[in-house]
């Protein structure tokens, strides 16, 4: 599914956030949003699957396929959210419901946008567990009893259990150590591209972004600084945001090549 972001300004209680913003992910695209810690990546993210908080306001275009995201209403919005758009969160430990199974989790996105039994969600959540890596027997356990690693798969299997066209992954390894990270980048990749979906990778680390993506765009101060082909600007970063973040990743474990 395609996305086409044009002239988003989003700001939070009278104070600018995000300015000016003009993205595109084409249909079956990987494209990354990298930048510092308050850059606005995240309130980006969540303007375009329109869980902006109460204060804000924002301006522009958000089109996501046909359909315009703002000023559309909470229950389109509710119904796009699972069925065609997924999310996976920064912190799965925060993100996942801790009163909530494993099994509970990923069927619920199922349960509320499908007429399914019980039994035919079982056997979507099994099937779901063995493409992130996870034995059957974790569907009756809960985010506490799993590793950080096993958490974030968790979070990765109940935003793909629809099968949705667009994925944002909003930071998703943040929280992980570095070998983990690797596993769960890969993962995601290969998951979205099997489903031949768009993504949009977002996070402050450049060595990151590297193996999730193809093209990237460079936020600081809640504006777009750069954007181009990932290894481009890898290899020849353009302005100082740029340099800056690129430097910062290659002193990092998870190395660019």
């Amino acid at each position: 599914m395609s996305v086409e972001v044009r002239g988003l300004n989003v700001a939070i209680g009278g104070k600018s956030i995000v300015r000016d913003v003009d993205m595109d992910i084409a249909d079956g695209e990987r494209v990354g949003l990298v930048g510092s810690s308050g850059s606005g990546k995240s309130m980006i993210s969540r303007a375009i699957m329109g869980l902006l908080p109460a204060n804000a306001t924002v301006s522009g275009s958000i089109l996501v396929g046909d359909q315009q995201i703002v000023g559309t209403d909470d229950a389109t919005l509710a119904d796009l959210r699972g069925r065609y758009m997924g999310m996976v969160f920064q912190n799965p430990a925060v993100s996942l419901n801790p009163v909530m199974t494993v099994e509970q989790q990923i069927a619920l996105p199922l349960r509320l946008h499908y007429d399914l039994t019980r039994s035919e969600r079982q056997d979507r959540v099994r099937a779901m567990l063995g493409k992130v890596g996870l034995p059957s027997d974790v569907m009756g356990k809960y985010p506490h009893e799993l590793s950080g690693g096993q958490q974030q798969r968790v979070g990765i299997a109940t935003a793909l259990i629809t099968s949705p066209r667009f994925i944002i992954a909003d930071e998703p390894t943040t929280a992980l150590d570095s070998i983990v990270q690797r596993q769960i980048v890969d993962l995601l990749v290969s998951l979205v591209d099997d489903a031949g979906a768009s993504m949009l990778f977002i996070t402050h680390d450049f060595a990151v972004l590297a193996h999730a993506t193809t093209r990237c765009y460079v936020l600081a101060g809640g504006a777009i600084a750069d954007f181009g082909d990932t290894a481009d600007l890898l290899a020849h970063p353009s302005t100082p945001e740029s340099a800056r973040l690129v430097s910062a990743a290659r002193a990092l474990s998870l190395s660019i090549k």
